[in-house]
């Protein structure tokens, strides 16, 4: 199992996060979206990615409309 990275905006850079796993990523842009932090894609680190391998912001923020808030998962 390969690493993911989650790329975002910080001040006037790029910066880029590592996960274990896509789940991991895409739990990761939604908590920076919670925090008002512009994400920009995820995908995998390492070799080629697949056709749909990388998620763009707007597929990012669709799976944060759709993610349950931490607080109302009772």
């Amino acid at each position: 199992m390969c690493s993911w990275y989650v790329s975002y905006r910080a001040g006037a850079g790029t910066v880029m996060s590592l996960a274990r796993n896509r789940d991991e990523a895409i739990s990761t842009a939604c908590d920076l979206l919670d925090r008002k932090i512009n994400v920009l894609e995820i995908g995998p680190l390492l070799g080629m990615p697949d056709p749909g391998d990388i998620v763009d912001s707007a597929e990012i923020r669709k799976l944060h409309a759709m993610r349950i808030p931490p607080d109302s998962a009772d």
